[in-house]
């Protein structure tokens, strides 16, 4: 049976992150995130092929946090309440995890890596697959459709609004703003009261 290693991989990619936010992308080398940790340089190469795999896995690993409490908040029973907890979600989380924010809002994956490693782009897909598909299931259960236009809006509304306002609006590192909240979430509900209901009554 082998050593268990000294380091596990979150500690590895929680000291990316802590040199990301201090220092940018190109502050996390294996050398610097080694350093951070109290490590030998190889040990973070034993664990991860290239800084591109380490980034990836760092940026994947946020995104897939991100997106659990988004596909958790459209499960909701009531339709209404799912959609006004998707919006709140995004302000939530991105107060609640500073780093993490800080990484998905200012950066974008070409940022932080070179070329997406093969050895995760299968992983990236099945992600955003199921958030996708996810949503897709919003919209079918409140308007009676997930056809490209009701996907689009909704997709708009409850994903990109309150993403992009967030971003837009980060004075601190993951603390927008207090009035974007509502506004954000008033915004969404115009939206959605717009988008089409094929829904038919089968009594």
């Amino acid at each position: 049976m082998g050593r268990k290693p000294r380091f596990s991989i979150d500690e590895i990619l929680d000291a990316a992150l802590e040199l990301v936010v201090e220092d940018g992308p190109a502050a996390a080398t294996a050398s610097a995130v080694a350093r951070r940790i109290g490590a030998p340089s190889g040990s973070v190469y034993h664990r991860f092929a290239s800084r591109d795999e380490l980034m990836a896995r760092l940026w994947l690993r946020s995104i897939a946090r991100y997106q659990e409490g988004v596909v958790t908040a459209l499960r909701r029973d009531d339709a209404t309440e799912a959609a006004r907890a998707a919006v709140a979600h995004c302000f939530d989380w991105t107060a609640a995890h500073p780093g993490e924010s800080a990484l998905l809002l200012q950066y974008d994956k070409q940022d932080l890596l070179r070329s997406w490693p093969d050895t995760l782009a299968a992983e990236l897909r099945t992600h955003n697959h199921h958030t996708r598909e996810v949503v897709r299931a919003y919209a079918r259960r409140r308007f009676g459709s997930s056809d490209a236009e009701v996907m689009d809006r909704v997709t708009f509304a409850l994903v990109d609004l309150p993403y992009a306002a967030v971003r837009r609006h980060l004075p601190d590192r993951g603390r927008p703003a207090e009035w974007l909240r509502d506004f954000t979430l008033r915004s969404a509900e115009a939206i959605l009261a717009e988008v089409p209901t094929r829904i038919t009554d089968s009594s």
